[in-house]
C-alpha cells in the first residue's frame, strides 16, 4: 500500500518565511489562502486527480510569489522608515546642488 507524502502545514519556498502575516491584512489573506489551496492539492493527490494538482500547484506558485513580493515590499518600508530615507511625496530625499555654479560659496567661515 503505497503512499505518497505531502508536506504538511504551510510549504516553503527557497528559505522565505510563509507563516506570521503580522498585521498586515493582505499578507494574512494570501496566507490563508495558501493554506487553502495546499489542503485542496493534498485532496487532489488523494483523488489522484493529476490535472487538478496541475492547476493547484500553478495557483500555489502564484500565491506564494505574491507572499515574497508583498513581504519585500514591507520589508524594504520598513528599511525605510528605520532608516529614514523614505521621502514623502514632493520632496527629495536630498537637497540637489544649485546649478548657478554657487557650489560651496554659502559656507559659514568658523574663525
Amino acid at each position: 500500500m503505497g503512499v505518497n507524502a505531502v508536506g504538511s502545514g504551510v510549504p516553503s519556498m527557497g528559505g522565505v518565511d510563509f507563516s506570521g502575516g503580522g498585521s498586515d491584512p493582505r499578507l494574512k489573506a494570501l496566507e490563508q489562502k495558501l493554506q487553502k489551496l495546499t489542503q485542496e492539492k493534498k485532496q487532489a493527490v488523494r483523488n489522484k486527480d493529476e490535472e487538478k494538482v496541475k492547476q493547484l500547484e500553478q495557483e500555489i506558485e502564484n500565491v506564494k510569489k505574491q507572499i515574497e513580493q508583498l513581504k519585500k515590499k514591507k520589508q524594504k518600508e520598513d528599511r525605510e522608515d528605520r532608516d529614514g530615507t523614505a521621502g514623502e511625496p514632493g520632496v527629495p530625499a536630498q537637497s540637489p546642488a544649485p546649478s548657478d555654479g554657487t557650489l560651496g560659496e554659502h559656507v559659514d567661515r568658523l574663525a
